[in-house]
């Protein structure tokens, strides 16, 4: 069965089958710690059964980190990870954008001068990402930016979007916010420290987030 949250569609429910495919996994580095970060998940029971319940569902979670390009320093992609349903990953490289970086936004992205050395071209590592992403129900957080980066219409895919699922806002007792972020989410639900490097934000890990926080809404709708 496949669960479809469609971006702005906050409480409907779209299912159908779809057999599971899947993705060979394509990293420039391999994580240090467990797959799911920022620590092990600690109960075995619950993550088993949301397993089980995902059985036959390709799912797979995105983040991409940003650097400033150009003279307005507009939004380009420097980095892009993606994890399926149950926290391994996928894909996990650095891009080089197109056009000249003039602002590297380490404090948030993470991404320094280094990481540029041995980049995956924009042209290339869009053509794999969109490759992994094509069949598959797509899970992140505001995800608009993300498809922007990757300069693709995010309309002909299959979209569940934690900023937008109001009904995981109001399990976080969130309901009266605007806007939510990852890292709150993380911590009222997953109780989890996400964001607060001095090093920058861990593309995978919020991806990881996402995806758990994915398989908490699923849990919701399933009472």
């Amino acid at each position: 069965m496949n669960l479809k949250l469609k971006q702005g569609q906050d409480s409907q429910l779209e299912v159908r089958d779809e057999s599971l495919l899947k993705a060979t996994a394509v990293t420039d580095e391999q994580p240090q710690r467990s797959r799911w970060e920022p620590h092990a998940w600690k109960q075995a029971a619950y993550l088993g059964s949301q397993r089980n319940m995902a059985s036959n569902v390709e799912v797979v979670a995105m983040d991409c980190e940003m650097v400033g390009v150009g003279p307005h320093q507009e939004s380009g992609l420097a980095r892009c990870s993606l994890v399926d349903i149950n926290g391994d990953v996928l894909y996990d490289k650095f891009i080089r954008p197109e056009g000249e970086i003039t602002n590297y936004r380490t404090r948030v992205s993470g991404i320094t001068r280094q990481h540029m050395e041995q980049a995956t071209p924009f042209a290339v590592a869009r053509l794999e990402i969109l490759q992994l992403l094509k069949g598959k129900l797509v899970v992140g957080h505001d995800l608009k930016h993300d498809f922007k980066a990757l300069n693709e219409n995010m309309s002909g895919y299959n979209i569940y979007d934690t900023a937008t699922d109001r009904l995981l806002w109001h399990e976080a007792k969130l309901s009266y916010c605007r806007r939510v972020s990852l890292r709150v989410l993380s911590e009222r639900l997953l109780g989890w420290s996400i964001q607060n490097s001095w090093s920058g934000h861990s593309s995978v890990e919020d991806a990881r987030a996402a995806m758990k926080l994915y398989l908490i809404s699923r849990r919701i709708r399933a009472r």
